[in-house]
């Protein structure tokens, strides 16, 4: 095998999708504003960029959009194929990849997580949305892991800053 999964070929299968980093980090931006006075859009994405630098992570965003792409082709058997295309509810596999990803800065991920999933702000509910009202569109892990992604970072910047204040992005990248 001559390529490994990487940082910059899962941003790249995030694109595929029309999934843009900025769209993640608005996320996190938004449900760890009132945790974290000081925090900026730019430090958000900046906290996205370190979750998907990180190995485990990209192999999930991989396996997860890869199931996505096989199902919307029916090149899955049945009946798993129509379970994952119908995004049936007990399914549950896609949650579990979302937090998965959530965890991978601390078990407050799950917290996070289970919020946007609940929620469903921006880019995850125009995903779920259109997995659900586009037969030839398959978005039932994609929106998973964008919400497990965008936890991860605000689990990340949550244990980076714990006083609750965020004042530079380079203390940032002081702790890692």
């Amino acid at each position: 095998m001559d390529e490994h999964v990487n940082y910059e070929n899962t941003v790249e299968k995030l694109k595929e999708r029309k999934i843009e980093l900025s769209d993640i980090a608005e996320i996190t931006y938004y449900f760890q504003l009132k945790y974290l006075p000081g925090l900026t859009k730019e430090i958000a994405l900046h906290s996205v960029k370190k979750v998907l630098q990180k190995r485990e992570v990209q192999h999930v965003v991989w396996v997860a959009l890869e199931l996505d792409r096989l199902t919307e082709e029916d090149k899955l058997k049945e009946p798993i194929n129509g379970v994952i295309k119908e995004d049936f509810g007990l399914f549950g596999v896609d949650e579990l990849l979302g937090n998965a990803i959530a965890a991978s800065f601390g078990s407050i991920g799950f917290t996070g997580y289970g919020y946007v999933d609940n929620v469903k702000p921006g880019i995850i509910g125009k995903l779920d949305r259109l997995g659900k009202t586009n037969d030839h569109i398959t978005t039932t892990f994609a929106d998973d892991i964008i919400g497990g992604i965008a936890a991860a970072a605000g689990s990340r910047l949550a244990q980076r800053y714990p006083n609750g204040f965020v004042d530079s992005i380079e203390s940032d990248d002081e702790i890692e």
